[in-house]
């Protein structure tokens, strides 16, 4: 029953591989055995001699013969050998971070520090859902780009919200009793362009990397929103916000771990239209 397996497998595969390329004249007098190389597909007969495992591409077919009948499980085969030579970056997954502004000036307001942040609250949320690897040395040094969402939200210390006046951004004046949150929020869709170091570190278990470079950003969407008690009031608006920005960022950590850190270097306002704010997060990313 094994046998019958094997062979129908191996037919199949090799018919698939005459459509990829001209057969030879010693591949079109091939015989099956059991180190039989065709193409990328090969058979290892396993340590276990009821069970062998036929490799279809990147794809494992094993083929199981036990006392209950013969099993076959197909699957994604695991190889080291084809994840070794290959430049692997780091940027998809998710990350989280708390955000400041560096050298906020309010000069314009009469120095009135209406987006004074509380910063245990002001956070960064941000989901890295695609990732592209160009390798320039091996498998240690690459470039990193790919795209991500980044969610934003500055949680303001004072009684404060924003809101648009004929110029220029304008803060709006709460009251304070039964005040629980006022908060600024901003989403961009972020295209990064990274420069990778990898060190193989614990006998190559894992590596140590390193990466900066730049991120740039497309902003998709904004808000304020108040809350007193259970009664919140979100009012969506452009704010005279940058619609595009752009901010240096570097990364640092071992296999899937990492610390990050971003600095902007476009203002949060466009110029004249609101405080001089410039914008960093640091935080932990845990990636794919």
């Amino acid at each position: 029953m094994k046998t019958i397996f094997l062979s129908t497998i191996l037919i199949a595969s090799f018919i698939l591989n005459l459509d990829a390329q001209q057969l030879s004249d010693d591949a079109k007098s091939f015989t099956p055995t059991s180190g039989l190389v065709v193409s990328a597909d090969t058979i290892t007969p396993s340590v276990d001699k009821d069970t062998s495992i036929v490799r279809i591409g990147k794809k494992d077919v094993k083929v199981i013969d036990h006392e209950n009948g013969t099993e076959i499980l197909w699957g994604k085969g695991k190889h080291k050998k084809d994840r070794s030579d290959r430049f692997k970056g780091h940027w998809e997954g998710v990350e989280f971070g708390f955000n400041g502004f560096d050298k906020p000036d309010y000069s314009a307001y009469n120095g009135l520090e209406f987006m004074s942040l509380n910063q245990g609250k002001s956070a960064e949320f941000n989901l890295n859902f695609y990732e592209l690897n160009i390798g320039l040395a091996k498998s240690y040094v690459g470039l990193v780009s790919g795209m991500g969402l980044s969610f934003n939200s500055y949680r303001f210390e004072n009684p404060y919200t924003l809101q648009k006046g004929v110029n220029r951004t304008e803060p709006s004046l709460l009251d304070s009793e039964g005040l629980s949150k006022t908060k600024l929020a901003v989403s961009y869709l972020n295209v990064p362009l990274l420069l990778e170091f990898q060190i193989p570190v614990n006998q190559n278990e894992g590596r140590l990397f390193i990466n900066a470079g730049l991120v740039g950003g497309v902003k998709i969407g904004s808000h304020t929103k108040v809350k007193y008690g259970d009664k919140k009031d979100k009012v969506r608006d452009g704010f005279n916000l940058n619609s595009f920005k752009y901010a240096a960022t570097a990364r640092i950590g071992y296999k899937d771990v990492s610390l990050f850190a971003t600095y902007s270097l476009t203002p949060l306002f466009q110029t004249g239209k609101g405080p001089e704010l410039t914008p960093f997060t640091i935080g932990i990313s845990f990636l794919d």
